[in-house]
């Protein structure tokens, strides 16, 4: 029965699908699942906070920056799970703010769980005209269609996920936006909503050498009225606390090979503190206007030094 719960799921977010990307790309998407599908709250039994920062397309005027901190509460009983997330982007004289609560219900399927989540999100456009950074030819003010004034807009919009883990596999898909909401600052007219976002993720770890791990990982992202996108990433862990990655990131224009080349590097610092860092090599003809994209992450694991020889174990997903 609960198979065939998860397969009417499965059709049920691809039928919801259709391609604008609005949604955030992060190059650590690994470790930002929360963010992404809400099923992942509660996945683990302590609660895990990760902070990251995006400068992108680095060195070109008005390049998207963003800032995310995911929290993933630990599990209620053996079921509910329970997150929150706040992010905000810039690009120019825009900004948009979110914050979203993360509702996840679990089961036992085989050597894994079974995850399906919800998430409620309220969001914030603005975009300030009187930004000193905007050019006119003949000036601002004499400009009609630019007005010196600062414009907002606030939204309610929900979203659906399932993932599915064992201690080296994982599997989910979400839409995070089901709601079609009028970001158009005009409220007499629906020219501008948000669209629906598809994220597929799947990843598995494998033991190559005592000391050594190798994790694919594969992100699958579609939104109406845009193109399909993949990461694919390759990464490997020294003794679970070193590890290096590489994803390869489709996109970019006609003639272009690909988006970006993206280098990984993470260091637990600690059984709790861990630092990851990329570095994304753009591909895209845009490369002539910039040097490439910055992230950087930081994640802590809130783990009672009398549980972590109980809760630290061979669990990767």
């Amino acid at each position: 029965m609960i198979k065939r719960y998860l397969i009417a799921a499965m059709c049920l977010i691809c039928a919801n699908v259709g391609h604008s990307q609005q949604q955030q790309m992060y190059t650590q998407f690994m470790f930002n699942k929360l963010n992404l599908n809400p099923a992942f709250a509660g996945n683990e039994e302590y609660t895990s906070a990760t902070l990251i920062y995006r400068d992108q397309w680095h060195g070109f005027p008005g390049s998207p920056k963003a800032q995310v901190l995911s929290v993933n509460l630990p599990r209620i009983g053996k079921r509910v799970g329970l997150g929150f997330a706040a992010e905000r982007q810039t690009i120019g004289v825009t900004e948009k703010l979110t914050y979203q609560g993360m509702y996840a219900y679990k089961f036992d399927i085989a050597d894994g769980t079974l995850s399906m989540g919800i998430n409620v999100a309220g969001r914030m456009y603005k975009v300030d005209y009187t930004d000193p950074t905007l050019y006119a030819v003949q000036g601002i003010i004499n400009d009609p269609a630019i007005g010196n004034l600062i414009q907002s807009r606030n939204l309610f919009n929900a979203g659906f996920g399932i993932y599915y883990n064992t201690t080296q596999f994982f599997i989910g898909a979400a839409v995070p936006r089901m709601i079609k909401a009028d970001i158009d600052f005009d409220n007499n007219n629906l020219f501008s909503t948000e669209v629906r976002h598809l994220f597929l993720m799947t990843g598995a770890t494998f033991r190559v050498h005592k000391d050594w791990r190798y994790t694919p990982q594969l992100l699958f992202r579609s939104a109406e009225a845009s193109p399909f996108g993949l990461d694919l990433n390759n990464g490997m862990t020294y003794k679970d606390k070193l590890t290096f990655g590489m994803t390869y990131r489709t996109g970019g224009s006609g003639g272009d090979i690909g988006e970006s080349l993206d280098l990984i590097v993470g260091m637990k610092l600690s059984d709790n503190l861990m630092l990851g860092a990329a570095y994304d090599i753009t591909l895209a003809k845009i490369r002539t206007a910039s040097t490439g994209s910055l992230e950087v992450m930081l994640n802590y694991n809130f783990i009672d030094r009398k549980r972590q020889t109980v809760v630290v174990n061979p669990r990767y997903f």
